[in-house]
């Protein structure tokens, strides 16, 4: 079957468009497009002169190429003279000859400097017409019926491009070159420099979503959407590539992105920037996209001190928010703010990353900030409720945006999926981890839950929610008191360097003392750079937090011996500094890297992690998740070698995690929370993934048969 992709609400207003989508999709295999995507109301671009070039239905298929479609009732343009046709034929030319431009640039795609590897074909469809008006002047092909559609396909039909080219295709097509590396790593002496070799491979990998991540960040709907996923997921890529999506399509919409951590502002930015130049060639309005801090400050615009400038309402600080609620300041500030003003509904869109670590206040002033009521609030929220390094336990849709004065609930998934078209989502989870290497995602998981400590501190809800986060049960049962086994398979991880010749990926030390420590640090950092790699791409995170700027200023000074710079996240708490700064090794607290990683990660200072907690146990989830790569593990003292013993026992049992059972009323326990609509459809998905596999077929073979989620029917 083929897979549909609709960008836009637009469809749900144009019964030509679903008709067309339906009709392709179910006679897909009759039309031999089993292996095809059909886009709606997709990609637009913008020509020298300002306007929007799209066009109604895409369909890129392996064995026809490309077909720009746009959709025309036969009344409208024959009851005057077809002046209307021609200027519909003269922009359909235009935006086929524009994708064509882009398509020529890739060398993958080129036959010859002119010509591609297939074809690249603008038709109109007279949806109500017939075959009497015969041939016309116009530079785009005219089919007067869906058989006329299916004869035309049948003449494009030829030999299929390669999985190379389909990718490529794909990745020009929906934006996947937009966060493609601006410049490819140079590596001097590949021989010698075997891990920047490694890690060029593995960069090259990660600039490509799969089709359930590009289907979220494409996927327009009315009303609000939750996205859930594991840190290194894509989540923060996916939001970034939504806001400017709706930008493109809803130019004079307002739309705010907020996040939890400061440092994101410039990623988001730069995100943004790439997704929108990609399909118009010009910088977002930032006047109509606003990229926020959550609170902001005196000096910085915020979602929180912007809501106040509107309200006529002076914006709390820090100290007298503490002075309010020392355990929930930020969630103080914004119960102040609802309880004495009225909330303007500003926006037309509110995007949150970093959910997990938002108050309840926060997201009730988001709903009020949004336009609309109710399930037509586009309120999106992105979060990971393992990363929750502030330790505030995770709430329903409900207890988050509360209620309104009926005492019913603002926002209901289930409420809201009701009034969606047929096959869309409001309720996402992304199983797939394109960050981390399995091993460190596994020891990550082992050391967040506390798997081998001696007790477990958290556990998921039930096996359907280690499910959702890309594990396998491998063990009868999953009752308290019995052993459980969970596998990570390769699919759900599937960027690797365990293919490479070079360390362990991840190692974990208890030093003697402070400085025993740091001599391992700088050695290790040493090692990494004489194997190819660059100081930025390596990133110190210390867990100590009181003792945070001592460590920092001693590594300064170490790594300053051995000729190396460093970039001090919290050196002045009074700036923003860029996180990466090309020939810097990047120090940070666990807080401030949030939402960032490093092709190496130094995780130090585990022995000042309280095991037995929940926020203790998240931390050390949240540090070693930055890595895509290398993990780097150190301590001193007996916590230290404790924390070493989980990991050493991690390693040991990957890629499994092996752990009794515990009580769920007697452990912190990470709610699912997941619609019965959206947890059916999972499992069916993946029942059918597991069949396609016992079956014999390898990842390519079900990615060119297998229908992922169809958006429209």
């Amino acid at each position: 079957m083929a897979e549909t992709i609709v960008t836009s609400d637009r469809i749900t207003k144009d019964p030509d468009g679903r008709q067309l989508i339906e009709y392709l999709y179910e006679e897909s295999e009759d039309l031999r497009l089993s292996d095809a995507l059909i886009y709606y109301d997709f990609p637009t671009y913008n020509d020298y002169e300002s306007r929007t070039l799209k066009p109604d239905v895409l369909i890129f298929s392996p064995v026809h190429g490309i077909v720009a479609m746009r959709l025309v009732r036969h009344s409208s343009v024959f009851s005057v003279e077809l002046e209307p046709l021609e200027q519909i034929d003269r922009q359909l030319e235009d935006f086929t000859s524009n994708l064509e431009g882009r398509l020529l640039r890739s060398r993958f795609l080129r036959r010859s400097r002119r010509d591609l590897k297939f074809r690249v074909e603008p038709l109109i469809l007279l949806v109500d017409g017939d075959d009497k008006f015969g041939e016309t002047d116009l530079s785009c092909s005219l089919v007067f019926s869906y058989q006329g559609l299916s004869d035309f396909l049948n003449e494009m039909y030829g030999d299929a491009i390669g999985d190379t080219e389909i990718e490529e295709v794909r990745s020009v097509i929906e934006g996947g070159k937009a966060i493609s590396r601006s410049q490819r790593r140079t590596v001097a002496n590949p021989d010698i420099e075997t891990y920047a070799v490694a890690l060029s491979q593995l960069e090259d990998e990660i600039a490509n979503f799969d089709a359930k991540q590009r289907q979220v960040a494409l996927s327009l709907i009315q009303g609000p959407q939750r996205i859930r996923g594991l840190a290194g997921s894509g989540k923060t890529i996916i939001l970034a590539m939504k806001a400017a999506h709706i930008h493109l399509t809803h130019p004079n919409a307002r739309v705010l992105v907020t996040f939890y951590t400061r440092s994101l502002q410039t990623l988001f930015v730069t995100l943004i920037t790439r997704f929108y130049r990609h399909y118009k060639e010009e910088d977002p309005d930032w006047s109509q996209v606003q990229v926020r801090h959550a609170w902001g400050g005196t000096s910085r615009p915020g979602a929180y001190t912007d809501a106040c400038k509107r309200a006529e309402q002076r914006p709390l600080n820090l100290s007298e928010a503490r002075s309010g609620s020392t355990r929930d300041p930020f969630g103080y500030v914004c119960r102040e703010l609802i309880s004495k003003a009225v909330i303007d509904p500003y926006f037309d869109y509110a995007l949150i990353d970093e959910g997990q670590d938002f108050p309840s206040a926060f997201y009730e002033l988001a709903f009020m900030m949004t336009k609309g009521v109710r399930n037509k609030k586009n309120v999106i929220w992105a979060y990971d409720e393992l990363q929750n390094i502030m330790d505030v336990q995770l709430k329903t849709p409900a207890q988050l945006f509360g209620l309104d004065a009926d005492g019913e609930p603002r926002i209901d998934l289930e409420r809201a999926h009701a009034e969606l078209p047929t096959g869309a989502e409001n309720d996402t989870v992304l199983s797939k981890c394109y960050r981390n290497q399995r091993e460190v995602l596994v020891v990550a998981h082992a050391l967040g839950f506390g798997c081998y400590g001696e007790q477990i501190v958290q556990m998921l809800q039930n096996k359907e929610h280690w499910q959702d986060v890309g594990y396998k049960i491998t063990s009868n049962g999953f009752e308290t008191g019995r052993e459980v086994v969970i596998f990570r398979p390769e699919e759900n991880s599937p960027l690797s360097l365990a293919k490479h010749d070079i360390s362990d990926l991840v190692e974990a030390v208890a030093a003697k003392s402070f400085n025993e420590e740091l001599g391992w640090i700088a050695r290790e950092t040493q090692e990494f750079l004489k194997q190819g790699l660059k100081p930025e791409d390596i990133l110190i995170v210390a867990l100590d937090d009181r003792n945070a700027k001592g460590y920092f200023r001693a590594l300064s000074e170490r790594l300053a011996s051995l000729g190396y710079e460093t970039n001090n996240i919290i050196a002045d708490p009074y700036s923003e500094p860029p996180f990466a700064i090309e020939g810097k090794i990047t120090l940070s607290t666990v807080y401030r890297a949030k939402g960032h990683e490093a092709a190496v990660v130094f995780a130090a200072g585990v022995d000042a992690v309280d095991r037995s907690r929940r926020g203790g146990r998240n931390r050390l989830f949240a540090a070693f998740t930055r890595s895509n790569a290398w993990l780097r593990i150190s301590g001193v003292g007996e916590n230290a070698h404790a924390i070493e013993a989980e990991v050493r026992r991690a390693m040991d049992e990957f890629p499994n995690l092996r752990f009794v059972m515990p009580d769920t009323d007697e452990v912190e326990t990470i709610q699912r929370d997941r619609t019965e609509r959206a947890a059916k459809a999972q499992q069916i998905r993946e029942k059918y993934l597991g069949e396609l596999r016992e079956e014999g077929f390898n990842e390519e073979e079900i990615g060119r048969i297998l229908a992922a989620e169809r958006v429209d029917e």
